[in-house]
């Protein structure tokens, strides 16, 4: 048997995260300056898988809890991508998806952040996280791109390397 504690040492956080689009935009979220990771910035709806739970519920959940929409019309995966995090020594890999609504919501204001429907052609406007820009400004162009993402953190949390596939 071989020595499995590099792998057993090291923390992987499992994420899932919608970019949810109806009459050509998307709800974003503008999180909260009071949370920790990525504060006021903008970002899809999503947030950690719990143990035991699928990638399928945790969206799910996520999506009820952050903005309580409950009913869609598709659901798609576009990405699997890496964070590999030295400072907290983890790596967050997280599934994306697009999820269609049949019509536009207002989300009441919540302690994750205010929730905003912004036009794709305008998110060089907009602070987001690492990749959520690169990710709509590619979707935006190819609705059936596939993305593998691998955005790599010195000990500081500075990007020092990025790598995207597109299929």
């Amino acid at each position: 048997m071989g020595d499995y504690s590099k792998y057993t040492d090291y923390k992987t956080v499992m994420a899932v995260n919608a970019l949810i689009w109806c009459d050509g935009k998307i709800l974003m979220l503008k999180r909260a300056d009071t949370k920790k990771l990525d504060p006021g910035l903008y970002a899809g709806i999503g947030g950690k898988v719990e143990p035991h739970e699928s990638f399928y519920d945790a969206l799910l959940r996520e999506i009820k809890e952050e903005t309580g929409l409950t009913e869609f019309l598709s659901i798609k995966p576009y990405s699997v991508t890496q964070h590999p995090y030295p400072p907290d020594d983890s790596e967050w890999v997280n599934i994306y998806f697009i999820v269609k609504i049949a019509k536009q919501v207002n989300v009441e204001p919540n302690k994750d952040g205010t929730f905003h429907w912004i036009d794709p052609k305008e998110i060089d406007s907009y602070q987001t996280t690492t990749d959520t820009k690169e990710y709509i400004k590619i979707i935006f162009k190819n609705p059936d791109a596939f993305i593998f993402g691998f955005f790599d953190h010195d000990k500081s949390g500075k990007l020092i390397n990025k790598v995207v596939k597109i299929l």
